[in-house]
């Protein structure tokens, strides 16, 4: 039973100690990007000898393009966390970034850092700003934009997961 079982697994290298490991399915909390992001249903290689657990990451791309569109559609406003991950997607420095906002390069940095409040206006833009940016991201304005009305001008109660299907590209706020 033992063999069988071993056969019917599949493995691959653990990137850590280069053991087999086994392939499994599952979900996988990936907050690499700053974000609490759980991606659902992925492969994830775990290795019994030293506990690393990697995931198999498919289309990366469209996975960061996802998780910017599920950013800039989030019901409430912006915290420094997601500013800083939509700078960084559209790959801009913090000074280029500041400028398109007309803020001063040390405030961009506050609403980065010390969670100082960002005001309505200057939300929208950075998710007007990065739609705008991104070419991936330019498609889905008219979904953006039927929404923005409705974007609660308040911080979130709480910080929510991500939940990402990387097979579908569909995202949820878990």
């Amino acid at each position: 039973m033992g063999r069988l079982m071993k056969k019917l697994l599949r493995t691959e290298p653990c990137s850590n100690c280069g053991h087999a490991a086994i392939v499994a399915r599952g979900d996988h909390r990936f907050d690499d990007m700053g974000l609490p992001v759980i991606l659902g249903n992925i492969e994830i290689i775990k290795c019994a000898d030293c506990g690393t657990a990697e995931p198999m990451i498919p289309h990366m791309n469209e996975l960061m393009d996802t998780l910017a569109l599920a950013v800039i559609c989030q019901p409430c406003k912006l915290g420094g966390d997601e500013v800083r991950f939509l700078r960084t997607y559209v790959g801009k420095s913090s000074k280029d970034f500041a400028a398109l906002l007309h803020l001063d390069k040390t405030t961009l940095s506050k609403y980065e850092n010390d969670g100082r409040d960002i005001g309505k206006q200057t939300d929208k833009l950075i998710r007007l700003l990065t739609l705008n940016l991104s070419p991936e991201l330019n498609k889905k304005v008219n979904q953006f934009l039927s929404m923005m009305a409705d974007i609660d001008d308040d911080p979130c109660k709480e910080q929510s997961d991500i939940r990402i299907d990387p097979a579908t590209l569909h995202y949820q706020y878990a």
